[in-house]
């Protein structure tokens, strides 16, 4: 059973639909707050909406199936690091 927010909890690559520049996204779970770092580099707290989805930026991110992704619902991907 995944914990609340760990599956989704990583350090990403911007793959599609991105923005250029040099850092890394990342989506860090602390309780029901989401704290996401988008490829700029700006932090922003969000909120955990069910184990594999979280709201930040103003959009809803959900982790793919094989947990190696988040699609995004403006159509931007990030592919996590492994």
């Amino acid at each position: 059973m995944a914990q609340g927010g760990g599956s989704i909890s990583g350090d990403y690559v911007c793959e599609y639909g991105c923005r250029l520049t040099d850092a890394a996204p990342s989506v860090e779970i602390d309780g029901n707050t989401a704290i996401c770092m988008n490829e700029l580099g700006g932090v922003y707290r969000g909120r955990l909406l069910t184990e594999n989805s979280i709201s930040c930026f103003n959009k809803v991110g959900t982790l793919s199936g094989d947990g190696k992704t988040i699609q995004w619902d403006d159509g931007v991907v990030w592919k996590r690091i492994k």
